[in-house]
């Protein structure tokens, strides 16, 4: 048998049309399988650029991102596995907040700089849907005052979850000290980040970034008052929800 047979048109003894038409195929099927793994939201420690673009696709919309990893200590080698919130990026690696309080830098297979070179990162977003309001600041007369004012939202909205940013947070003669307000809300798993922004000897102001809602019920910071600025808030679901026109739904599987 010829390999190559112009004269019949024939390759390896397979008409040369049919052969286009199976390298076509297994391209497709390639192709469509490759999407298939990225939508599973895992990465190998090779894939970090990946994993970290498609965090921050995820990120943009509003979903708070916890992760499964597999790897090992870079100090001692040492196997590690956890999971925790994703806090930051940088260059090739994450910040985890662990559910003990702990932050670790994730780097790729190859890291060096970090504290875990990673061989597998999985991610696991709070919500599988979320959409976006955005609410003027508001000044409330405790911090109890306030959580009811975002559990009104929370029902109105029907959210299974609700994530809470504000660009400041002020709480009005508070007789803790500013660290102890954000022990408070650093101690909490379900929120991305706080900082003190400013503080003196009347006041102590906070940045907020996606915080559970739920997350906020379990600590209560005493002051005589409470001031905010811009609020945004993510309503988030577990099932596609029906709110209508005017609302875009960002979800899971259109950012991956």
């Amino acid at each position: 048998m010829k390999v190559i047979d112009l004269k019949e048109g024939r390759v390896f003894g397979v008409n040369f049309v049919d052969l286009i038409v199976v390298i076509i195929v297994v391209f497709l099927l390639f192709n469509f399988g490759s999407k298939v793994l990225m939508k599973d939201l895992t990465y190998s420690g090779d894939e970090m650029y990946n994993a970290i673009q498609a965090y921050q696709r995820l990120d943009l919309k509003g979903f708070l991102v916890e992760t499964d990893i597999e790897g090992k200590w870079i100090a001692d080698e040492k196997e590690f596995g956890g999971k925790g919130i994703i806090t930051e990026t940088r260059s090739g690696a994450f910040a985890i907040k662990m559910p003990d309080g702990k932050n670790l830098w994730v780097g790729g297979s190859m890291g060096y700089l970090e504290d875990i070179a990673t061989s597998k990162l999985h991610f696991r977003p709070l919500d599988n849907y979320v959409t976006a309001l955005y609410l003027e600041p508001r000044s409330f007369s405790n911090y109890k005052e306030m959580l009811d004012y975002f559990k009104d939202i929370k029902q109105e909205y029907q959210a299974d979850h609700l994530l809470i940013s504000m660009d400041h947070i002020t709480f009005l003669n508070p007789p803790d000290s500013a660290q102890k307000i954000f022990n408070d809300f650093d101690g909490l798993y379900w929120l991305k980040y706080v900082g003190i922004v400013q503080t003196s000897g009347r006041e102590v102001t906070f940045r907020i970034e996606l915080a559970e809602l739920s997350e906020l019920e379990k600590i209560d910071i005493d002051s005589d008052g409470i001031d905010t600025g811009k609020i945004e808030v993510h309503p988030g679901y577990i099932s596609k929800p029906n709110l209508g026109e005017g609302f875009h739904v960002a979800s899971i599987e259109d950012l991956k």
